[in-house]
């Protein structure tokens, strides 16, 4: 086959994604797979970090990164029938933990204060300093990462949105296995991550899985029962990160969630629908029954709350102490996008009824996947341009962690809750 190929890749702590494109700029559709650093790793970059503390152990890490990676592109080469010698260029992202390890760059730096990258690193520009990768002696770019936990991917994001030209501030909140949060324009641009847990793609939830096929990814409450649609309309096997909001937003718009995330009672709820909520053997807890026949049971647990509880507790808290830093309020407006495997499945009611942001009713742009896109955008740009373009949000950008800050932990104890019902009610 004629033409040269080039690839993006996500390289994401649960999923990886890539999208490729030939000579003729010609996209194809994006592919993606677990990362196979999942779970036996951990299931976020913290116990990744603690799995890759030392050059031996960061070499498995390494070893399954460049694993899944080469997954993908036999994927694309077995569907087009192309050769490894076809590919051209490769262009990677991901949070600073991935792309360390995917460098092969022992991870203990990251594991105390600062929290931050080794001077001493750099991510190399051949596929050749990689071992185990399929494609030989090409070009290579890895996003540069700002922070400890403030990696290429959301400077991708930022690259995508051409957020350091813009006159009007943009705000971006990349959903994975953490959150990565941006806001800024052509003046400035501050980022942070959001210390959420896995909860939004389905870890730490007990029918909780990845956005694979059989994963509930929407769901409505009526009639007390739940009407469920799965990816790929598949028989029902547990509940990702877009069926777990869509979840939350029913039950908590049905009054079935209290404002402190108690699962209440069939007899304290008014919903005609309480005939989901099923008693616990544990004293004073209640569980939900998504979806049961004779082969299978899938439920929601008070534990389950609590978890995404947690998770959007961070990220309202990094948005609002990001956005109050950047004094937001000193521009008359600015947009809103949201980037994630559930990106393109979330309905903006349910964004503002379970409470994950400080603004209400904002139109907001839906991104399946900004960093991949970001990604893409980097290989069809003029090279001198994208060269510049990078090195413009690097100097621009400031980064504000929260990890052990008193801050945080003020805003977030506030806004575990949820709104009052009565609150709900007038939505």
């Amino acid at each position: 086959m004629n033409g040269i190929f080039s690839i993006g890749v996500d390289l994401g702590t649960t999923t990886v994604a890539a999208v490729l494109t030939d000579g003729k700029k010609k996209v194809y559709p994006s592919k993606s797979i677990t990362n196979f650093q999942y779970p036996e790793f951990g299931l976020d970059s913290v116990k990744r970090i603690q799995n890759g503390l030392n050059k031996d152990s960061v070499e498995k890490l390494q070893e399954r990164a460049v694993s899944t990676i080469n997954s993908l592109i036999d994927s694309y080469k077995n569907e087009l029938g192309f050769d490894y010698e076809d590919i051209n260029e490769i262009v990677i992202a991901g949070n600073t933990v991935m792309e360390m390890a995917f460098c092969g760059y022992p991870l203990v730096s990251l594991s105390k204060p600062p929290y931050r990258p080794s001077s001493e690193i750099f991510f190399p520009d051949n596929t050749d300093y990689i071992p185990g990768f399929n494609i030989k002696n090409k070009k290579m770019f890895v996003f540069p990462a700002l922070d400890g936990f403030i990696g290429g991917d959301a400077v991708a994001s930022i690259y995508y949105l051409d957020m350091h030209i813009r006159n009007k501030p943009a705000f971006i909140a990349d959903f994975g296995t953490n959150v990565e949060i941006a806001v800024g324009c052509k003046d400035k641009i501050f980022t942070t991550s959001a210390p959420a847990g896995p909860a939004f793609e389905g870890g730490n939830i007990k029918f909780g899985m990845t956005a694979a096929d059989g994963a509930i990814s929407e769901t409505l409450l009526e009639k007390g029962a739940f009407k469920i649609k799965t990816i790929s309309g598949s028989y029902p096997s547990g509940i990702c990160g877009s069926g777990i909001m869509s979840l939350m937003y029913e039950l908590l718009k049905e009054g079935i969630i209290n404002e402190n995330g108690m699962i209440l009672s069939p007899e304290d709820t008014e919903s005609e629908n309480f005939t989901v909520v099923k008693k616990t053997e544990k004293k004073g807890e209640n569980e939900i029954i998504i979806y049961f026949d004779e082969k299978n049971n899938i439920k929601f647990f008070q534990e389950d709350v609590r978890q995404f509880q947690f998770a959007k507790s961070a990220v309202k808290s990094a948005s609002e102490i990001l956005l109050e830093k950047f004094k937001i309020s000193d521009y008359s407006d600015y947009d809103v996008f949201i980037s994630g495997t559930f990106g393109s499945h979330i309905k903006p009611d349910i964004i503002d009824l379970i409470d994950i942001f400080p603004f209400k009713e904002k139109n907001i742009g839906l991104i399946n996947d900004s960093v991949l896109s970001g990604c893409l955008k980097y290989i069809l740009s003029d090279e001198s341009q994208r060269e510049k373009d990078i090195g413009n949000i690097v100097k621009k950008s400031k980064n504000f962690p929260l990890s052990g800050s008193g801050i945080f932990q003020k805003y977030f104890i506030k806004n575990l809750s949820f709104a009052p019902l009565v609150d709900r009610n007038l939505r």
